[in-house]
C-alpha cells in the first residue's frame, strides 16, 4: 500500500512542479520536470496495475493540455506575466492627437504623393498627410478630393480627370 502513496506523491509533486512553472521564470525547466516526473509517475503505475495506468494516461493526456490552454490564456494575470507583458496604458483626451487642423481639409483637393493601399500620404494646401483611400487603392500623383475624417485619419476619393479642374476651382 506504500507503494500507492509514492506513486500518488509523484503524481502530486509533477502537477505542483507544472504549477510552479507558470510563477517563476524558470524557462520551462521546472515544467519539463514536471512532466518528467509525471511520467515516471505513470510508469510506476503501470508496473503495479494496467487499468489504473491507463486511467492515469487518459487523465493525463486530457488534463495536461487543458490546463496549457488554461495557463496559456491567464499566464499575463500572473505576477511575472504582468511583469513581462504590462497592461496597456489608457490613453485619455489630451493624448489623442487633434482633429481641427484636419476637419479643415475635408472638401479640399489635393494630390497623392504615394500610392494609397489603402493608406498613404498626400498634399494639401502644401501640408503632407496622412491619408487612407475610401475604397480601392489610389496611383502616386493623382488627384485626391477629402471626404471625411474616420478615426483621425483623412478619407480621400479619387477626383475624375474630367472634374478635376471644377473642383480645383471651387
Amino acid at each position: 500500500m506504500s507503494e500507492w502513496y509514492f506513486i500518488g506523491f509523484l503524481y502530486f509533486l509533477g502537477i505542483v512542479l507544472l504549477i510552479v512553472e507558470l510563477f517563476l521564470p524558470a524557462y520551462g525547466l521546472l515544467g519539463l520536470i514536471g512532466v518528467g516526473v509525471l511520467g515516471l509517475a505513470l510508469y510506476q503505475t503501470y508496473q503495479r496495475h494496467d487499468v489504473a495506468a491507463l486511467i492515469g494516461l487518459a487523465l493525463i493526456v486530457i488534463l495536461l493540455p487543458l490546463g496549457l490552454v488554461y495557463s496559456v490564456k491567464n499566464w499575463h494575470r500572473t505576477p511575472v506575466g504582468r511583469r513581462l507583458a504590462p497592461s496597456n496604458p489608457t490613453l485619455t483626451q489630451a493624448d489623442r492627437m487633434p482633429v481641427e487642423h484636419m476637419q479643415v481639409l475635408v472638401g479640399s483637393v489635393g494630390r497623392s504623393l504615394t500610392p494609397l493601399r489603402p493608406v498613404g500620404t498626400c498634399i494639401f494646401e502644401g501640408r503632407r498627410v496622412e491619408c487612407k483611400a475610401e475604397y480601392g487603392m489610389i496611383d502616386k500623383g493623382v488627384s485626391v478630393q477629402a471626404i471625411r475624417l474616420i478615426d483621425r485619419t483623412l478619407a480621400v476619393r479619387e477626383v475624375p480627370e474630367s472634374l478635376e479642374h471644377f473642383a480645383e476651382a471651387s
